[in-house]
C-alpha cells in the first residue's frame, strides 16, 4: 500500500515513515467518515459521542483531555450533536459553574447505529488490508503508546 521499506530493509528516514503514516491516516479517516455519512455523522461526532456514553456526564475539560481536542473544535462538535438531539449539556450538580454533557435516548441510538456503521466498515477495511498489515499498525501504535507513557523509546518492532 505505502511501502516504507527500501530494498536494505527497514532503515527508511524518519520523514518517510511520517509521510505514509499520514496518508494511511487519510486514506482511513477518509473511509471511515464516507460509512458515518451514511447516518449524517463526521468521525468526531462518533468519537466524541462515544466519549460522552463511556463517561458518567462528563465535563467539557474532561471530554478535551479525553480527546485531544483542542476547546472549540469539541464546542463546535458538541453544538452539533446537541443540534441533532444527540447530547445535552447541564449544570454540573457538584459546581454549577462547571458544564456536564449528557448523551440523550436519541444520541444512545445514534451511537449504536454509528457503532454498527463503524463496524462494517472495519470488517472491509480489514478484508482490504489483510489482517497481517492492521495487527502490525495496531502493534506500532501499542508500541508508540508504551514509548509515549514510559518517557523512553519503544522497544524495537519485531515481525510476526
Amino acid at each position: 500500500m505505502f511501502p516504507v521499506w527500501d530494498k536494505n530493509g527497514p532503515g527508511v528516514p524518519l520523514a518517510k515513515v511520517i509521510s505514509a503514516l499520514a496518508a494511511i491516516e487519510k486514506e482511513l479517516l477518509d473511509g471511515l467518515a464516507l460509512a458515518l455519512s451514511e447516518e449524517d455523522a463526521t468521525v468526531e461526532q462518533w468519537r466524541i459521542l462515544s466519549l460522552v456514553s463511556k463517561f458518567d456526564s462528563p465535563t467539557m475539560g474532561e471530554l478535551a483531555a479525553s480527546s485531544g481536542m483542542a476547546n472549540a473544535s469539541l464546542s463546535r462538535v458538541i453544538d452539533s450533536l446537541e443540534d441533532a438531539a444527540s447530547v445535552f449539556r447541564i449544570p454540573s450538580p457538584e459546581d454549577r459553574r462547571r458544564v456536564t454533557v449528557q448523551i440523550s435516548d436519541h444520541g444512545s441510538a445514534r451511537l449504536d447505529r454509528m457503532d454498527s456503521l463503524v463496524s462494517a466498515w472495519d470488517a472491509a477495511t480489514r478484508e482490504r488490508l489483510g489482517s497481517d498489515t492492521v495487527d502490525a499498525l495496531s502493534h506500532a501504535v501499542h508500541l508508540a503508546g508504551l514509548r509515549e507513557a514510559a518517557g523512553r523509546p519503544a522497544p524495537e518492532i519485531v515481525a510476526h
